[in-house]
């Protein structure tokens, strides 16, 4: 018995040996075993971690659910009879783009109308995951906060990759978007943009000066103020201040370094699947050409139409990244 341990055990080293006898052969079992560690994290289920600084109690808003809404029949598409929708891209310096949105392949199924609108809890946090395509590959976490203080709001978004993804993507994305909130909604002042990419650190800042009716670009210049203006963080929270009797929602909205004016679209109610269980949520979409880049935006009909679902798509109909809620946590008080 010894000397078939110590036969074995002089096999081991000569295969150790062997293995690491040249530079090439220690550098491809490295690569091997870096590649095995890898594939073990990456296929590891998701542990959640819980949040840090303000503890919220899960969401108490399903009281308020909406009239029930049925959907109306799909009219037949007719191309050829559609009106010309236009969507403006203005930049710095109120310069227009010219861009046309005509063609729209599919008009979405609606909804019966409401002039519902929906009151903001004190404190709402809000925590997405971020996947590559619709649902296929989880690459990271985006939480938002909204602060209600007397007349004032505050709202944080910060997008960061993890798991495996972090590993080859740094792109961090923090967005703050500050200013006032009364009976029209929110009505920001400041937003500002921080993205730290693999490129370097990029800041976009733009001021709303409503006593001017001025918007005003960090980078230079500035362009007319339009009375509906939201920055690209708040409108998806403003979207529940807006009465839903129309069909069309004409909405301004700059990204920190440009103001474009969008034509969104209501749809029907729809139920979604998330990491918190199906929802029921109104579907909405912004208006586009055929070859033209847009997104798609679902509120919660039971959590007082705040944002649970998200989709930015490129021109060719392919879903670029989805946000799907995973967490609500909220307090009245």
């Amino acid at each position: 018995m010894i000397l078939y341990h110590t036969k074995v055990h002089s096999l081991f080293r000569a295969v150790i040996a062997a293995l690491f006898s040249t530079p090439a052969r220690r550098i491809g079992f490295a690569i091997v075993f870096s590649v095995l560690i890898h594939a073990f994290v990456l296929w590891l289920p998701y542990i959640h971690l819980s949040h840090g600084k303000v503890r919220f109690p899960p969401l108490t808003v399903r009281l308020e659910i909406l009239p029930k809404h049925e959907a109306i029949p799909e009219p037949v598409a007719q191309p050829d009879l559609q009106p010309e929708l236009v969507a403006q891209a203005i930049k710095p310096g109120g310069k227009s783009s010219g861009k046309t949105a005509t063609n729209i392949p599919v008009k979405m199924k609606k909804m019966e109308k409401s002039a519902a609108t929906h009151q903001f809890p004190k404190n709402v946090q809000l925590t997405f995951d971020v996947y590559k395509g619709a649902g296929i590959f989880r690459i990271g976490e985006i939480r938002q906060q909204l602060d209600i203080h007397k007349d004032k709001y505050t709202l944080r978004s910060s997008k960061q990759a993890n798991g495996l993804s972090s590993l080859l993507n740094t792109d961090r994305i923090t967005q703050i978007s500050q200013g006032k909130i009364g009976d029209q909604g929110l009505q920001p002042e400041i937003f500002k943009v921080e993205k730290i990419t693999s490129g370097g650190k990029q800041n976009l800042k733009v001021t709303f000066d409503w006593a001017t009716q001025k918007l005003r670009f960090l980078q230079g210049g500035e362009t007319i103020l339009p009375a509906d203006a939201q920055d690209g963080l708040s409108f998806m929270y403003q979207l529940s201040q807006i009465s839903m009797q129309q069909e069309i929602i004409p909405l301004s909205i700059s990204d920190g370094a440009n103001l474009e004016k969008y034509e969104i679209e209501i749809g029907r109610a729809e139920d979604i699947d998330s990491p918190m269980g199906k929802l029921r949520a109104l579907h909405l979409r912004k208006i586009h050409s055929q070859d033209e880049a847009y997104f798609e935006i679902w509120l919660g009909l039971e959590y007082r139409l705040l944002p649970v679902k998200f989709r930015q798509i490129d021109g060719a109909g392919q879903v670029i990244e989805e946000f799907v809620i995973s967490d609500m946590r909220a307090s009245d008080e």
